[in-house]
């Protein structure tokens, strides 16, 4: 995350890359295939899932806005293996 290209904001991220950290700099949104849809399924029975976040975040670090998306897939191949319980566990609500 750029907030401007000020020396001080280019003296921060040379500080965090001598300490080893890895730092992306101008990255564009992409989109993401899924995986299924790129390759005919190989297993019986697959779960896909998948999570959009959107953040608007303020210049002082608070946060503006967030949003949290999610889809599910469950696709099952065979008939046999219709017959199949799915738990799901969320620890962060």
């Amino acid at each position: 995350m750029k907030l401007g290209k000020t020396q001080k904001t280019n003296q921060f991220l040379e500080s965090l890359k001598a300490e080893g950290e890895v730092i992306l700099e101008d990255v564009q949104p992409s989109t993401v295939s899924s995986r299924s849809s790129a390759l005919p399924p190989s297993d019986p029975v697959t779960v896909t899932i998948e999570e959009k976040l959107n953040v608007v975040v303020k210049r002082d670090g608070g946060i503006n806005s967030f949003d949290v998306q999610g889809t599910l897939a469950l696709q099952v191949l065979n008939d046999a293996d219709g017959f199949i319980q799915l738990q799901i566990k969320c620890d962060n609500l």
